[in-house]
């Protein structure tokens, strides 16, 4: 049996809309922490167990065999292994447990919280800052709120990815995003457009489809692509498990890949080896993210007056036979 990603610290995951009504609960926690005002973590001490709270915008449903999550966990779980701390996981999904995770906070019952794929105009980090509860967003921090971040450079990594194939010749390159409200897909998606600018290609529309960061839609995507352009050479596809998909609709329309088009991913996951031939993509650094997160919220826990930082890591491109063939990328691997 695989160990838990978070074995080294306790966890619970908890039913927003239970937890906030629960005897203890944020209510009582509220109660609890209305006479000494700020939260022990805010008065410049950390109690003997703190309580990080990790905001999810995902279903727990599978959540741990998410390569990016699960590995991102690790990344927290490891960078907690020597802390007093308990994790409490919230994954809101309807507007009911979102309201309660505000609840929770608005109650106290983190001292500190990590949030992870929010989409673009969540209240939680403007929520988090007002109430002066250390907070941590993995991800492009919005705009107008200053809160601390841990992001990669989704933007770049999306413009290597098509730079390396406009630097095998290909020209009509096709792009498969994720939803656009969650800030790394726009990132991802302005990358690849800087890559055909900087190449003089001009963007169309029509070469470029939204999914959800999952299989079935990116299926449908590539569909419409081959559908409308069935001249394309390429596509840049913005993770590597829509990419899986694309490759097995480019298989069934007897699409040779990479002679006929390449297909290049983002997150260098275990999709990017499970699949016929092994995909090019985008390395980001998952794990490095989570002990990055981690490090952030306790030096804001230790001094409620350290000032926010935002750190951007570097992603690699990663060569394999999706876009070179396989006996490019064997020599490639061997040197």
């Amino acid at each position: 049996m695989s160990k838990s990603p978070l074995a080294p610290t306790d966890l619970r995951i908890v039913r927003q809309n239970e937890a906030a009504n629960a005897p203890g609960g944020a209510a009582a926690s509220a109660a609890r922490r209305a006479s000494t005002g700020a939260s022990p973590a805010r008065r410049g001490k950390r109690p003997a167990a703190s309580t990080i709270g990790v905001v999810v915008a995902e279903a727990t449903t599978g959540l741990f065999a998410d390569p990016y999550y699960s590995a991102l966990f690790r990344g927290i779980s490891t960078a907690l292994a020597n802390q007093q701390l308990l994790l409490m996981l919230m994954a809101p999904q309807s507007a009911r447990e979102s309201r309660a995770t505000q609840a929770l906070l608005s109650g106290r019952q983190v001292d500190g919280v990590i949030m992870v794929g929010l989409h673009i105009g969540s209240p939680l980090p403007a929520l988090a800052r007002q109430l002066s509860i250390p907070a941590v967003l993995c991800g492009r921090p919005p705009r107008e709120v200053e809160i601390s971040s841990v992001d990669c450079d989704n933007r770049d990594g999306a413009a290597a990815a098509v730079e390396h194939l406009l630097s095998l010749g290909r020209r009509r390159i096709a792009v498969i995003s994720g939803n656009l409200d969650v800030p790394a897909a726009v990132d991802r998606r302005m990358g690849y457009r800087d890559a055909l600018a900087g190449a003089g290609i001009p963007i169309d529309p029509t070469m470029e489809e939204v999914a959800d960061f999952y299989s079935d839609r990116a299926r449908l995507a590539m569909e419409r692509l081959l559908l409308n352009h069935p001249e394309l050479d390429s596509v840049f596809v913005a993770s590597d498990q829509m990419a899986v998909a694309a490759v097995e609709v480019l298989t069934q329309a007897r699409k040779r890949i990479p002679e006929d088009v390449a297909v290049i991913g983002f997150d260098d996951s275990p999709y990017a080896l499970a699949t016929s031939p092994a995909l090019s993509s985008i390395h980001q650094p998952f794990e490095e993210t989570g002990t990055e997160a981690v490090a952030l919220l306790l030096r804001e826990m230790a001094d409620p007056d350290e000032t926010p930082r935002q750190i951007v890591l570097k992603t690699k491109l990663v060569i394999r036979a999706s876009t070179v063939g396989r006996e490019v990328a064997g020599e490639a691997s061997r040197q």
